[in-house]
């Protein structure tokens, strides 16, 4: 669910805040246009407190007759550094003030692909800030850091049985 909740957090920016949104492949970004928002990330930090793997997932489909048993998920919170680039100070202050209430009217962010749709909780674990000064290419930048909460990647460890549908006995009776 990694991918599928990467491209979730791209789209609810490009769709809320700035359609100049990417995801940084490395440490240096050529930025064409102005204003613009790079990710850099995600980084992942396990959750150790939610690994049940001695324990099993069972999903039981009746209709089909069989039933399957997974190792349960691991969890991540994934790490997003966030900057932002625009041509005046007024424009970046005018981006902060759109980061805060996105996160106040989308608190949650769906991520779906084939097999599961899931719903994650977000938040700016550090709120991106501005300088009053630009950089020596005459552009005002800030940065924050955005996590996504709880992020599942499932093992795809599966042992699959048949359910039993049909119990035959056969009984003999002994006469003395």
């Amino acid at each position: 669910m990694i991918v599928e909740t990467i491209r979730a957090l791209i789209t609810l920016l490009r769709e809320n805040i700035e359609q100049n949104t990417t995801l940084s492949a490395g440490a240096i970004t050529e930025i064409s246009t102005l204003p613009a928002i790079v990710l850099t990330g995600p980084s992942l930090t396990e959750k150790k407190r939610l690994m049940r793997d001695p324990e099993r997932i069972t999903a039981i489909d009746y209709e089909a007759g069989v039933a399957a048993r997974e190792i349960p998920p691991r969890w991540y919170d994934l790490r997003f550094d966030v900057s932002v680039a625009c041509e005046s100070n007024l424009g970046l202050l005018e981006l902060i003030e759109k980061f805060s209430r996105l996160n106040q009217s989308h608190i949650t962010l769906t991520a779906k692909n084939a097999d599961r749709e899931r719903v994650y909780t977000w938040a700016w674990n550090l709120m991106a800030s501005s300088d009053v000064f630009p950089n020596v290419s005459q552009v005002f930048q800030c940065k924050g850091e955005i996590i996504v909460y709880d992020v599942e990647i499932y093992s795809n460890i599966r042992e699959e049985y048949s359910l039993i549908t049909e119990i035959n006995t056969e009984v003999k009776i002994q006469h003395e």
